[in-house]
C-alpha cells in the first residue's frame, strides 16, 4: 500500500485506540484527524448540523454578493462539464457555510442524506475532516476521498476545495466539487477545482481595480468641490484618496487605513455604478480651526479667511457685508488663488448659518459629459452606469442654503440655457427624467476672467449675464495688498501647528515677490519651505533662493495658450506637486495618488521638466 491510502481499519484503530500510522497516510490527514479528535467531533456521525434559517443565509449571501456573483458563472461551467458525472460543485464563504450548490440532482439528493446542503456550515469543528474545512484550516487547496474523512457520514464521499482569495491574499472563500461515489473519484479534479478558484480570483482582481477607478472618479466629483477637505477610502479601509487639503489638515497618505486617523469619520457609503454594493466610503476631514490673523472686523459679517490690514481689502469685506444681510446673487471675480470660495462661503454663514447647506461646484474642474448631471441631476436609469435610484444633484443638494458656481464661464451654452430655466422657473428638471422639483436657493457665482468679454464674443448668453451679475466683488491680488502678506504667513503656520520664528527681514523678501498665483502660491510656497527646513528656521536669504528657483515669478514655463481651465488648473497642481518634492517625480505622482507612468504623460503634455 503506497503512503497516502487510507483503509477502513485503519480508520478504525485511529478511532478507538488512537493509534495512526504516519507513514501510510497523508500528512495533512494525520494532522486534520489528530485536531478532530481533540476536538470532541463525533466520528460516527459526521452530518452536518449548524443550519442557517433562510433570513440569515440571505444576509450571508448579500455579504459575499459579489464573490457570488464571479463565481457562479464558472460553476455552472463546471456543472455542465460533468453533467453526465454525479457531482455537485459548492461555494463556501470563509466561515465555511455553503452559499451555493449545484449540479447532478441525484448526487444532491444523496448530499440531502447528509444535510450537505446550502446555509449548512462545513468545517472541522462541525463534520470532522473534509475537503472543505481542511482548505479552510490550511489555506491549501486539498482532495479528501473515502475514509480519509473523519466522520463517517461523509466517507462514501469524494471531495476536492480550493482556497480563493482576494487582493490581499486572504481567504474569500472555498471552491469545492464532491461527488457520492468515493471509490470512482478521480484526483485530477483537484487541478480543475484549483484552476476554477485562480480564474475567480482573476476575475476579482479585476472587479477591484475596476472599484478603485469607480473610486478615484467619485473622488474627483468631490473635487468640483474647491478647498474641500476629504478622503476616500475602499472597501477595506483603506485610503486610495486624499485631498490636498486633508493632506494639510491630518498626518496620513494615501495607502493608509482610516483606522489610523486621528479621529473618527462619519463615513458615507460610495456605492458600485448598479448601485447595489458598497465598495468604499467618503468622509469629510476636519479643518483645523485657527483664529484670523491682523486686524479683526467688527459688525455682522465674518469672515473666514485672513483680513490683515490693507485698506484695498478692507474696502472689498465692506462690500462683502452690505451684501451678507440680503439674499440677492453675487459675482465674485478676482485672479486664480484670491480666495472666491472663501469670501463665497464667508457670505453664506453670515446670511444663512452654518447648518444651512453651501454646495460648491468648480465648472472648470468638471469634464463637460459629467458636468450637467452634476449639478442637474439624473432620473433613474438615465443613462449607462447611472446609478438605479438616480441623483439629486448640485442644485436640489442646495435647496435653503447657497449654490457657489465657481469659474461659470466655463459651462456650455446648452447647459446655459437649462440654468437660466431653473433661476427664472425656481425650479429643476434632472437629466432624463420629467418631473420638475421646486428649489430656493441664493446664487453666488465666479469667474477669473471677465465674463462680459464672453458675452461680447459669443460665447456666455447675454440674459444668463444679467442674471448672475447683480452684485459684483472683486477680490484684489496679493500684489495689490502686499501689507497684508505677513498677516497670511502668520495664519498658514498657525493652520498647520508649525512653530513661527521668522525675522522681520525674512517676511519683507516674500512682500517683495509678483505672487502671480496669488494667495494659493504663497501658501504653495510656505508649504514647501517647510518640507525643505522642518523645524528648522531658513535665513532671508535661503527664503529668497529658494522662491526664486520655485515661484511663477521668476522660472515657471509659460503656459500653453491652448489650454483650457481645467488642463491649467491640472498643470498648476502638478508644477506645485513637483515643486514640494524638489523636482522628484516619482514623489509627486505618489502624492497625487497618479500612476508614474500616467504623470510622466501630463509632464510631457505640459512641457514640464
Amino acid at each position: 500500500m503506497i503512503a497516502g491510502q487510507v483503509t477502513k481499519e485503519q480508520w478504525k484503530r485511529f478511532v478507538q485506540e488512537g493509534a495512526l500510522d504516519t507513514s501510510r497516510i497523508s500528512r495533512r490527514i494525520a494532522a486534520s484527524w489528530y485536531e478532530c479528535r481533540k476536538n470532541g467531533v463525533d466520528p460516527y456521525n459526521g452530518k452536518g448540523i449548524l443550519r442557517l434559517e433562510s433570513g440569515d443565509l440571505q444576509k450571508k449571501r448579500e455579504e459575499n454578493k459579489r464573490l457570488i456573483e464571479i463565481a457562479v458563472p464558472f460553476m455552472k461551467k463546471l456543472a455542465q462539464m460533468y453533467a453526465q458525472s454525479n457531482m455537485i460543485i459548492l461555494l463556501i464563504d470563509r466561515d465555511g457555510y455553503v452559499l451555493k450548490l449545484m449540479g447532478q440532482d441525484k448526487a444532491r439528493a444523496l448530499a440531502t442524506h447528509i444535510n450537505f446542503t446550502e446555509g449548512v456550515k462545513w468545517t472541522e469543528k462541525e463534520v470532522g475532516t473534509n475537503a472543505i474545512g481542511t482548505a479552510l484550516s490550511t489555506g491549501e487547496a486539498i482532495t479528501v476521498n473515502g475514509p480519509e474523512h473523519f466522520s463517517l457520514a461523509s466517507q462514501s464521499w469524494g471531495c476536492s476545495a480550493s482556497p480563493i482569495r482576494d487582493e490581499k491574499g486572504d481567504v474569500l472563500g472555498i471552491l469545492d466539487i464532491s461527488s457520492p461515489s468515493a471509490a470512482g473519484y478521480h484526483e485530477h479534479l483537484l487541478g480543475t477545482v484549483v484552476s476554477a478558484a485562480y480564474a475567480i480570483e482573476h476575475k476579482w482582481q479585476q472587479l477591484i481595480k475596476e472599484e478603485e477607478i469607480a473610486l478615484m472618479h467619485h473622488a474627483l466629483e468631490c473635487l468640483g468641490k474647491q478647498e474641500t477637505s476629504f478622503f476616500v477610502a475602499d472597501r477595506h479601509g483603506r485610503i486610495v484618496y486624499l485631498s490636498p487639503q486633508a493632506k494639510a489638515n491630518l498626518n496620513a497618505s494615501r495607502g493608509g487605513s482610516i483606522d489610523d486617523l486621528p479621529f473618527s469619520a462619519a463615513k458615507t457609503p460610495v456605492y458600485s455604478s448598479d448601485g447595489g454594493q458598497v465598495i468604499g466610503s467618503y468622509a469629510a476631514v476636519p479643518v483645523k480651526e485657527a483664529k484670523p490673523c491682523g486686524t479683526g472686523w467688527a459688525g455682522t459679517f465674518s469672515f473666514k479667511g485672513v483680513i490683515g490690514t490693507s485698506s484695498t481689502f478692507k474696502e472689498v469685506l465692506e462690500k462683502a457685508e452690505k451684501v451678507s444681510r440680503t439674499n440677492v446673487t453675487v459675482h465674485i471675480t478676482g485672479e486664480t488663488g484670491t480666495g472666491k470660495e472663501v469670501m463665497a462661503r464667508s457670505i453664506h454663514e453670515s446670511h444663512a448659518g452654518r447648518n444651512a447647506p453651501f454646495i460648491a461646484i468648480n465648472c472648470g474642474a468638471v469634464p463637460a459629459n459629467l458636468l450637467e448631471s452634476e449639478l442637474f441631476g439624473y432620473a433613474p436609469g438615465a443613462f449607462t452606469g447611472a446609478k438605479k435610484e438616480g441623483a439629486p444633484g448640485k442644485i436640489v443638494q442646495a435647496d435653503g442654503g447657497t449654490l457657489f458656481l465657481d469659474e461659470i464661464g466655463e459651462i456650455p451654452a446648452a447647459m446655459q440655457v437649462a440654468l437660466l430655466r431653473v433661476l427664472q422657473e425656481k425650479e429643476v428638471t434632472p437629466v432624463g427624467g420629467d418631473k420638475t422639483r421646486p428649489v430656493k436657493f441664493r446664487l453666488i457665482t465666479a469667474s477669473n476672467r471677465p465674463l462680459g468679454e464672453q458675452v461680447q464674443n459669443g460665447t456666455f448668453r447675454e440674459d444668463l449675464y444679467y442674471r448672475i451679475y447683480v452684485y459684483a466683488i472683486h477680490l484684489p491680488p496679493l500684489r495689490r495688498r502686499r501689507e497684508d502678506i505677513p498677516a497670511l504667513i502668520h495664519y498658514y503656520f498657525h493652520q498647520n501647528g508649525w512653530p513661527f520664528s521668522w525675522t522681520e527681514k525674512s517676511l519683507q523678501v516674500l512682500q517683495r515677490q509678483k505672487w502671480e498665483g496669488n494667495i494659493r502660491e504663497l501658501f504653495n510656497v510656505l508649504e514647501g519651505l517647510y518640507v525643505e527646513f522642518q523645524e528648522e528656521t531658513p535665513t532671508a536669504r535661503q527664503i529668497e533662493a529658494y522662491v526664486q528657483q520655485t515661484s511663477s515669478g521668476h522660472e515657471e514655463t509659460p503656459p500653453v495658450p491652448s489650454l483650457s481651465v481645467r488642463e491649467q488648473m491640472e498643470k498648476d497642481y502638478l508644477e506645485k506637486a513637483l515643486r514640494q518634492h524638489g523636482g522628484k517625480a516619482s514623489l509627486a505622482a505618489e502624492q497625487l495618488g497618479i500612476p508614474r507612468s500616467s504623470f510622466y504623460r501630463k509632464l510631457a503634455k505640459y512641457q514640464l521638466s
